[in-house]
């Protein structure tokens, strides 16, 4: 017995054939009725859609045998991806590569076997339809010709379940689009006119009452319209570099980064707010350590994530951020509070636009949860992962990796 030789293009054929999603998928009627008009036409008792991959040969449909597979080494059908054109084998007995077969020699003892290849618009030969006979026989024109035809309506129905396969996720990423849309819009509608409304009111009591107000009240105004106005900047911020994001407009411009210097200057830039709550921020970031990613997708994460952590901690607590090398390419940063936790539906759905809701801070705080969304979105750019545990009335842990240099 001679084992059919490995195709040269055999990763790419492979990588082909898999992407239809149909080894070991139920059977199907379409592939049923092209199998039954094989055997019908060529007059076999056996007809099989075979898809050959890397170890075995699997039928999508089949008359006539009761295998769903068979090794590849043993395979009529791993010689005929071979071929451009039918591989005829009119009596297997006679033939120096099959002859001592064990599927010649034993059951099913194929004696006749022809075989058409399915070959995909990209060249492919992803497997054959074959008629197979238990007694030597041959094929007229007219037969062979069916059995052509027949196989290009296997690859027809291969390339349309390909194309249901992409409009499945095209209308999944439409839905998630629309979606993250709809939240764009509330958050304009509502977050973002809500703290004007509160700075405008703010300023029409100094307009109107300031000869009335003690100097104390007059700085309590004036801090609350910085702080809201502030937080207001952070949101627009964070809404237009989540809708450049969208649109594919966002520069990416990776270059070496100290990390612990990274983490040093927002924590200082954050040191005011986390003061006011009087919780501590502590830089444990190695130091020495360099990263490769964008600097203002970094410092963005890293800001996001503390941000979140004061808004969600009372006072007295504190927020520490350290970092482990992972590996030679891999460094992660880990930022852990000892705040309000979330619950494990909270934490699954974290990043998921369509679920970014305004919940306030244990002072008050505004936010969207916009801000987190950023954070997955900017990680996955440069090349890293996010993960999230945390315990509700005990704190989150938020870890994620960057390249490391």
């Amino acid at each position: 017995m001679k084992i059919a030789p490995v195709p040269d293009n055999e990763k790419a054929r492979i990588n082909a054939l898999l992407s239809y999603d149909i080894l070991d998928t139920e059977f199907e009627e379409v592939y049923d009725e092209i199998a039954e008009l094989a055997s019908s036409i060529c007059e076999t008792p056996i007809a099989l859609v075979s898809l050959v991959d890397e170890t075995r040969q699997w039928f999508k449909a089949k008359i006539g045998l009761k295998a769903r597979e068979t090794s590849r080494d043993v395979a009529f059908c791993t010689h005929a991806i071979l071929e451009e054109e039918l591989l005829i084998v009119e009596d297997a007995t006679q033939d120096e590569r099959f002859a001592d077969n064990p599927l010649v020699l034993k059951n099913p003892s194929i004696r006749f076997y022809a075989g058409a290849p399915l070959i995909n618009p990209d060249g492919f030969a992803l497997g054959t339809l074959c008629a197979i006979d238990t007694k030597p026989k041959t094929l007229n024109e007219d037969q062979k010709n069916a059995l052509r035809i027949l196989a290009k309506q296997v690859i027809t129905q291969l390339e349309l379940r390909l194309s249901f396969k992409k409009l499945q996720n095209y209308t999944k990423e439409l839905r998630r689009i629309n979606a993250g849309k709809d939240r764009f819009f509330s958050i304009i509608a509502h977050d973002l006119k809500s703290p004007f409304n509160s700075m405008l009111g703010f300023a029409q009591i100094l307009n109107n009452d300031i000869d009335d107000l003690s100097p104390e009240q007059i700085k309590e105004i004036s801090t609350d319209i910085y702080d809201t106005g502030k937080a207001t900047f952070k949101l627009l911020e964070n809404l237009l570099q989540w809708s450049m994001l969208e649109m594919g407009n966002l520069p990416w411009r990776p270059k070496t980064i100290h990390l612990y210097d990274v983490v040093k200057d927002v924590v200082s830039l954050l040191s005011g707010t986390a003061s006011h709550k009087n919780i501590t921020l502590v830089n444990e970031v190695i130091k020495g350590e360099n990263v490769y990613a964008d600097p203002i997708m970094l410092q963005s994460v890293i800001q996001n994530i503390i941000n979140n952590a004061i808004k969600f901690s009372h006072a007295g607590e504190k927020i520490t951020v350290s970092s482990s090398i992972e590996d030679d390419h891999l460094m992660q940063v880990v930022i852990r509070d000892t705040g309000v936790g979330m619950t494990p539906e909270q934490v699954e759905n974290l990043f998921e636009i369509e679920f970014c809701s305004s919940k306030p801070g244990t002072e008050g705080e505004r936010g969207t949860g916009l801000g987190l969304l950023l954070c997955k979105e900017f990680v996955t750019k440069n090349g890293g992962t996010i993960k999230v545990e945390s315990n509700l009335n005990y704190g989150s842990e938020f870890r994620f990796t960057v390249p490391r240099i």
